[in-house]
């Protein structure tokens, strides 16, 4: 894993679930506790009350942490419904904000997820069509809210190894039988498609995770010879300069506005959204540019583009 540069009595936190990744991150953030008593350690668990057995989990982690004298913070967690509205995604994104306002501004958190995990993100990602950013996957070290980072020090690990480690250091752990449940797309990509690609490729994982590292290569190099482009025509509203935008090819209005867009912190639109707004601009130098997706909205005014966020 990359290595983190930490400060005296910076915060590390455990992001727990229950399952053997994140009981096997505990087990091993507990030995690190006792050699390095000099930062502050926490673990959280965030019940979303998704399965009927929630409440037995959270009251398992309670007294997991109490056994090791962990500091710990177990609460429920309200998570947006509705009918257009995926509760994996809604959860996800409910708990990362949560872990935002419980945690440090400079928190280590601590994710459980694996190599595994890693060549099922890279597939759902190829699925979805997704070019060098989407494909990248997971990062060992990621920037996370404020100064938070989000790191994964089992990304190297198969799921396998996990397990072996979890047995020999005879840890408890959750078995979620929702896991199972092929109808969910990772799901079917961990029993049904990735056995029979290790099958016949039995590095296949560590392969797909190499691709995967190529492409976060990739998508880095990308932002920073698009990034000194992107500042100069920045305002400090946020606004982004067009004058002269015909000067660059198609390629590079993609590009860099896919980059304004994510640094605003917008949800980026699909390529048919995307590929109306590069021709309305390409049309009309001095007219009406105006594009929707979701809750989103970028139109000109004047010679800048101004996003968003629709109510």
């Amino acid at each position: 894993m990359a290595k983190l540069s930490l400060r005296h009595e910076q915060q590390i936190v455990v992001a727990l679930g229950g399952g053997v990744d994140s009981q096997t991150v505990l087990a091993l953030t507990q030995q690190y506790r006792k050699d390095h008593p000099q930062y502050q350690y926490l673990a959280i668990h965030l019940d979303h009350a998704f399965h009927p057995s929630s409440g037995e989990w959270a009251e398992f982690l309670d007294h997991e942490c109490k056994q090791k004298c962990f500091p710990h913070i177990i609460e429920p967690l309200l998570v947006q419904s509705g009918a257009r509205i995926s509760k994996e995604a809604a959860g996800r994104d409910a708990r990362y904000r949560r872990l935002a306002e419980l945690t440090k501004p400079d928190a280590v958190i601590l994710l459980g997820q694996h190599l595994s995990d890693q060549a099922e993100t890279f597939l759902l990602q190829l699925k979805r069509g997704a070019g060098p950013k989407g494909l990248a996957a997971m990062a060992q070290v990621a920037v996370f809210n404020e100064q938070r980072r989000l790191a994964r020090p089992l990304l190297a690990y198969t799921k396998e190894e996990i397990y072996r480690f979890a047995r020999a250091h005879e840890l408890q752990w959750i078995e979620d039988d929702t896991n199972f449940d092929t109808r969910i797309d990772r799901n079917f990509l961990r029993h049904e498609i990735i056995p029979k690609l290790k099958a016949r490729w039995p590095s296949i994982e560590k392969t797909m995770a190499r691709s995967a590292e190529l492409c976060a290569e990739q998508q880095s190099l990308l932002e920073e010879l698009l990034l000194p482009e992107l500042e100069a025509r920045q305002a400090c509203s946020g606004a982004l300069n067009v004058q002269n935008w015909n000067t660059y090819s198609t390629l590079k209005h993609r590009a860099l506005l896919r980059l304004w867009l994510e640094r605003q912190g917008a949800s980026l639109p699909s390529q048919a959204v995307l590929n109306e707004l590069v021709m309305q601009l390409a049309r009309l130098p001095q007219g009406k540019v105006q594009v929707r997706w979701g809750q989103w909205q970028v139109k000109r005014v004047k010679r800048e583009l101004v996003l968003s966020k629709l109510s």
